[in-house]
């Protein structure tokens, strides 16, 4: 998933719990939002998955043309590279699945899930506390 050549040893290492979680959190949703007459198109499939990683995969760290992530980590101080990356997780989880979702409760439903996930893959893994993993940043590609 993490070419060695762009990415460093600590995001390659992110690996197994970004697979583990991103699972966990599909087969959730695919469990609790379920498909209804009015919300026919609530099929979540194996695409989520690729479309989940193939965002995440987008951002190299290092060897890249852009290295958003070096350059983020120098922007915002201190801020470990795995934690940045769950950052980047998050938003990609959450623009792959509510971007299909229609209603807020829907879209509440999921980030209440996500944030289960989040901390009950990561916390004790990583040592990070609850509002650190919590995080509000947003990717964008002009």
């Amino acid at each position: 998933m993490f070419d060695p050549k762009k990415y460093s040893q600590e995001v390659i290492n992110m690996r197994p719990l970004l697979i583990d979680s991103t699972i966990t959190i599909w087969d959730s949703v695919k469990r609790k939002l379920l498909p209804t007459p009015a919300k026919f198109h609530y099929t979540f499939t194996i695409r989520e998955l690729a479309r989940v990683f193939q965002g995440i995969c987008g951002v190299a760290q290092k060897g890249a043309k852009y290295g958003v992530i070096q350059k983020s980590l120098n922007i915002k101080e201190g801020m470990r590279s795995e934690l940045f990356l769950i950052a980047l997780w998050r938003h990609e989880c959450d623009r792959t699945f509510v971007d299909k979702l229609t209603t807020n409760a829907d879209k509440k439903t999921f980030t209440d899930m996500l944030d289960r996930v989040t901390k009950d893959k990561f916390r004790d893994a990583l040592g990070f506390d609850d509002e650190q993993l919590m995080t509000d940043l947003y990717f964008a590609d002009f």
